[in-house]
């Protein structure tokens, strides 16, 4: 039963590892709770401060009432023991004995994509991994990430304004939203989708728990996506993890002078796929159907030859009015003209007054 489980899980001075091993050579966790300290003593590896352990929580942990507790707070457990415990994560290396999630697992029958990067990222940075969370939703795809500052967040919102669920892999318990700031979107993505923690509710969110979550992010993608990287960013631990346990890794290329696009660029020499369009990235996942070719393409053929020409003169990075009109010798008021037909269409899109970037959708 799961109570059981719940409690091996919190026996304080048992790491991960050594839960699985009991789990996988000893017994089920139900048993070991019930195990005499005689018959303990005699499970294969088992150190003599380990029995101890084990001993004390089995006299001082009520498992009825620690379980009803946490049920209380609507908070889920599921462990490696329960069919429940999601399969992609069972695989990877290390896997963690015990998932606990508000809302609810991701389904194991859709795509997922994880969307990670940096913290402190750029308005380009942020444009796409919103645009990219927002279409990957509207396709059906879940998004994963980490509930963390700046491309996590920017993911996750596109995600849930794409109509999508989304979920994102705490470094801290699942009951402590770090960082604070994020409390609405926490509670917005428990409404569709859901919070995830490998970590007992109540431990806090120390640096250490970080990288180790990125490796159930990794898990429970199919594929994992880097939006702004710099070169020793916490991101590339993710796509690390992802290219250890065979998922496909993607990178968004950037200038090479530009610190934030240093990870990236080193994962695509590396052999990453270069998200340059998101039509090609849809392809390569097996959703995009020729419709979507078709409705892209029609869009851009209703284009005049100027308005094909400032279309194409407007990337992924903010592009000023200003810097059109010297580019092209159009007039201004035909420009905002054209400006206003290419939004109109979803081609490009306002990010402040008078510059605009390109959406990901063409």
């Amino acid at each position: 039963m799961m109570k059981y489980a719940y409690w091996l899980h919190n026996i304080p001075g048992l790491g991960n590892t050594k839960i699985r091993s009991l789990y996988h050579d000893a017994a089920c966790a139900e048993e070991l709770y019930h195990m005499p300290l005689s018959q303990l003593k005699k499970i294969f590896g088992i150190t003599e401060e380990e029995v101890k352990l084990i001993h004390y929580s089995q006299r001082k942990w009520d498992v009825d009432k620690e379980w009803f507790r946490l049920m209380e707070q609507g908070i889920g457990f599921v462990s490696m023991e329960q069919p429940e415990f999601p399969e992609k994560v069972r695989h990877i290396h290390n896997p963690p004995y015990a998932l606990y999630y508000v809302g609810k697992l991701p389904e194991e029958n859709r795509k997922s994509v994880a969307i990670v990067g940096a913290r402190t990222r750029s308005a380009y940075g942020s444009q796409i991994a919103t645009e990219l969370g927002m279409v990957l939703a509207q396709h059906g795809i879940q998004v994963i990430s980490g509930l963390a500052r700046g491309i996590d967040r920017d993911a996750h919102q596109g995600a849930l304004e794409g109509g999508g669920d989304t979920y994102g892999v705490l470094g801290s318990g699942i009951d402590i939203c770090y960082p604070r700031e994020n409390r609405y979107l926490y509670h917005k993505m428990i409404e569709t989708g859901g919070v995830i923690s490998e970590y007992p509710p109540g431990t806090q969110p120390l640096p250490k728990h970080f990288p180790a979550r990125n490796r159930i992010i990794a898990g429970l993608s199919h594929c994992v996506v880097v939006v702004e990287a710099k070169e020793k960013s916490g991101s590339l631990i993710t796509a690390d993890f992802a290219m250890e346990e065979g998922r496909d890794i993607y990178a968004v290329p950037g200038r090479i002078c530009d610190t934030l696009s240093q990870g990236c660029n080193r994962l695509i020499k590396q052999g990453a796929g270069a998200l340059i369009s998101i039509e090609d990235f849809l392809s390569d996942l097996e959703i995009l159907s020729e419709n979507n070719y078709t409705q892209i393409d029609f869009r851009k053929n209703l284009l005049e030859k100027d308005e094909r020409l400032v279309y194409s003169l407007t990337d992924f990075r903010p592009t000023g009015v200003s810097t059109l009109v010297e580019k092209t010798g159009i007039s201004i008021s035909r420009l905002l003209e054209i400006l206003e037909k290419l939004e109109s269409l979803g081609l490009i899109k306002e990010t402040f007054t008078n510059y605009y970037i390109r959406t990901l959708l063409n």
